[in-house]
C-alpha cells in the first residue's frame, strides 16, 4: 500500500540527496548476490553496510525524515530509516507496521540492532513476537531477543525458552540456527542457568533431526567456551 506524506521541502531535498549518494556509491555484484542468497528487496543497490552507516553520520535522526525512508522500500534507505528513527518516539504500535515489512534476515538483524533493542517495549515486543506465527516477524523476535538477553527477568527468561524449544523442530535453518544463538546467550546469564538450558535440549544430541542436532552443539560449544 502506497504511503503519503505532507510535503517539506526540507526533507525532500534530504531526501534527494540521500537517494543520489545511495546511486553513486552502489555495487551490482553485491546486489546479485544478495538476491541469489534469498535477500530480496523491492530495490537494492548493494551499498555495503559501513557506508550506509556513515551516510547516517550525516544526518541528524528525525522521525519525520526515518518514516519517509522507509516507505521507499528501497534496501539502503530502510537500513538508513532504522539508524535514523528516534527510538523515543518510535512506538511499539509503529513497530508492528514496519515489522510487517520484514522478509529477509539482513533487515531483521539491522532493525533489531539499530533501533528496536534500543527502545523501551523491547522485551515484549521480542517475547510477542517469538511465539508469532509469521516466519518473518518470529525470526525478528528471537534475533532481537539474542541481542538483550541480558534484560529478560526470570518470569520473561522461562517464557522465551519455551519458544525456542516449540521451534527447535523445524527445517527452517535461519530459524533454528536464530533460536541456538538465543539459546547460547541465555547460557551467560550463568553456570546454572546454563546447566539447566543443556539439561532441557538433552536429549537433543541423538535427535534425528538436524535441527535439534545443530542447537545442541550450539549451547554445549558456548558452554565449554564459557568453562561451565
Amino acid at each position: 500500500m502506497a504511503k503519503f506524506f505532507i510535503q517539506n521541502e526540507k526533507l525532500d531535498n534530504q531526501i534527494k540527496e540521500i537517494r543520489f549518494r545511495i546511486y553513486n556509491t552502489m555495487n551490482g555484484v553485491v546486489s546479485d548476490s544478495m538476491r541469489e542468497k534469498g535477500i530480496v528487496y523491492e530495490q537494492n543497490y548493494g551499498v555495503d553496510l559501513p557506508k550506509i552507516k556513515g551516510l547516517a553520520e550525516r544526518y541528524v535522526p528525525n522521525y519525520d525524515l526515518a518514516m519517509r525512508l522507509w516507505a521507499l522500500q528501497i534496501r539502503e534507505t530502510m537500513i538508513l530509516a532504522t539508524l535514523l528513527m528516534p527510538m523515543e518516539e518510535f512506538t511499539a504500535e509503529e513497530a508492528d507496521k514496519w515489522l510487517k515489512e520484514v522478509n529477509n534476515i539482513e533487515l531483521a538483524e539491522q532493525i533489531s540492532m539499530n533501533l528496536l533493542a534500543k527502545t523501551d517495549f523491547a522485551t515484549e515486543f521480542s517475547l510477542k513476537n517469538a511465539q508469532s506465527d509469521d516466519f518473518w516477524q518470529k525470526i525478528t523476535g528471537f534475533t532481537l531477543a539474542a541481542r538483550i538477553w541480558k534484560k529478560f527477568n526470570e518470569e520473561e527468561q522461562v517464557e522465551v525458552i519455551q519458544a525456542t524449544l516449540k521451534n527447535a523442530d523445524t527445517e527452517e535453518f535461519l530459524l533454528y540456527k536464530v533460536v541456538a544463538v538465543l539459546l547460547a546467550r541465555l547460557c551467560r546469564r550463568g553456570e546454572k542457568e546454563a546447566k539447566e538450558i543443556l539439561e532441557l535440549v538433552a536429549d537433543f544430541e541423538h535427535s534425528g533431526q538436524k535441527s535439534k542436532q545443530y542447537i545442541f552443539n550450539e549451547i554445549r560449544n558456548e558452554i565449554y567456551f564459557l568453562n561451565f
